[in-house]
């Protein structure tokens, strides 16, 4: 069990693109604290642009819509990283796998992305606005959530995924669910069998399933869930 008063902070980051070398180029934060009467928003939500030090990509710039102007004056990347995890005892984000790069910390983690994926696996979509919505987590109107796509509303949407999750599960299970690949039902990417069953590629066209398992590309959970559907087709 937490201890009492643990803080989650909720963390998010816009970046200069997907691709290395990259840098962050706005950080945002939403913390979520165990009150004696339950876990709660205690602050937030929060954001600093950041100086990345490179440019930024036409891509990411269409996504965030941060100029290379705006954070010409921004945080240093090294110090706010130290800064932003100060007083945490847990961080958490909506894509660790992603996130984790730019963050560099060796804080224990949740993300919200995989646990959702273990929570609820028939939602449409387990992107962070796609759950908002679905799951009716944040009202449309709420401005703390907007813009989309910025660091810190980003995270308190996703500061309301995770105490949706701690509904229903302990903060030890989302850790472990965290940290370790996790079977997925439907395979996510892809144009061939995007949103088929596992089990039906398996038996259907069990050589694609081969090729994901060898393909480096593809991340540890579609791997995971490949290689176990291959091994209950036989």
């Amino acid at each position: 069990m937490a201890d009492p008063f643990t803080l989650i902070r909720v963390i998010d980051t816009e970046t200069t693109g997907i691709d290395d070398p990259a840098e962050m180029v706005e950080i945002g934060w939403t913390d979520v604290r165990l009150f004696p009467n339950g876990w709660q928003i205690e602050r937030g939500p929060e954001s600093v642009l950041v100086n990345p030090g490179m440019a930024i990509s036409f891509p990411a710039m269409a996504v965030h819509h941060i100029t290379e102007d705006e954070c010409r004056y921004g945080a240093d990347p090294d110090d706010i990283r130290q800064d932003v995890a100060l007083g945490a005892d847990i961080l958490c984000s909506h894509n660790w796998a992603f996130d984790s790069r730019f963050l560099r910390t060796q804080l224990p983690y949740i993300c919200t992305f995989k646990a959702a994926r273990v929570a609820w696996p028939d939602l449409q979509s387990h992107s962070n606005g796609s759950i908002r919505y679905e799951l009716g987590l944040v009202p449309a109107d709420d401005a703390r959530a907007q813009p989309s796509h910025r660091a810190g509303p980003d995270t308190w949407v996703t500061a309301h995924i995770l105490l949706k999750l701690l509904e229903t599960h302990t903060v030890e299970q989302l850790l472990d669910i965290s940290a370790n690949p996790i079977r997925l039902l439907r395979f996510p990417g892809g144009n061939k069998h995007r949103g088929k069953f596992f089990s039906e590629i398996a038996r259907n066209d069990p050589g694609y399933l081969q090729w994901v398992i060898d393909k480096s590309e593809f991340g540890e959970d579609v791997k995971f869930s490949a290689v176990a559907a291959l091994r209950e087709a036989r």
